[in-house]
């Protein structure tokens, strides 16, 4: 499983980027949505420490040129998109450089699924499951075996309320290429409690 990407949403301490780097994480995220109480500017994201893990900046109301703008401004690697945005909008900030949320309730099947992140491939590195039909940090978990044979034309991450309780089950029973873990590590929003990182990353990479 050494191979599985794990990313942790959701910085907001110094302590926390530097603490769950030190325990594998591989993408750091930095949220930007206004409705979410992990909330950062550009020059808060920027301050952060820079750690081995790639820098993810989430975004959902943002235009292209407020979304490139605060990329350069806060040194990231990746956008995450949750706002449905299109192919276009992708491919302009960089096909190497986006993550696009996709929410599996908003179709019948995971074919409709599927067929739905078909006009991405290209355009994306990564698609990101979601819960709930729109935005994030919602909390709550996906069907897990639900996903047993989703195939996208993309590698993907699985985002929900995932933690040290449930991320063996959801790799064995949804077997993404990588995991997105927020709410499920935290000890209140936006403050980390690292044990749980620990432990979540240990059942991943095997390693603390």
């Amino acid at each position: 499983m050494a191979d599985i990407l794990v990313k942790i949403c959701g910085m907001t301490r110094p302590e926390d980027v530097l603490g769950c780097a030190e325990a594998g994480a591989d993408l750091l995220g930095f949220i930007f949505a206004a409705k979410s109480p992990r909330c950062l500017t550009a020059a808060q994201a920027a301050a952060l420490p820079r750690t081995r893990a790639k820098r993810v900046g989430v975004f959902v109301e943002q235009t292209l040129d407020e979304v490139l703008r605060i990329m350069d401004q806060a040194e990231l690697d990746f956008a995450q998109l949750h706002g449905g945005q299109d192919e276009a909008f992708c491919r302009a900030i960089g096909p190497e450089r986006v993550i696009r949320a996709f929410w599996p309730k908003r179709h019948p099947d995971t074919a409709a699924l599927v067929a739905a992140m078909e006009p991405f491939a290209g355009a994306i590195r990564y698609a990101l499951l979601d819960a709930g039909t729109s935005g994030g940090g919602h909390g709550v978990s996906l069907d897990f075996a639900s996903l047993a044979q989703f195939s996208p034309p993309m590698p993907w991450l699985l985002a929900g309320g995932l933690g040290p309780d449930n991320i063996t089950e959801a790799l064995a029973q949804a077997n993404p290429h990588g995991l997105d873990l927020n709410s499920g590590v935290e000890s209140s929003p936006g403050l980390k409690d690292l044990a749980k990182v620990r432990r979540s990353l240990w059942s991943v990479k095997g390693r603390g």
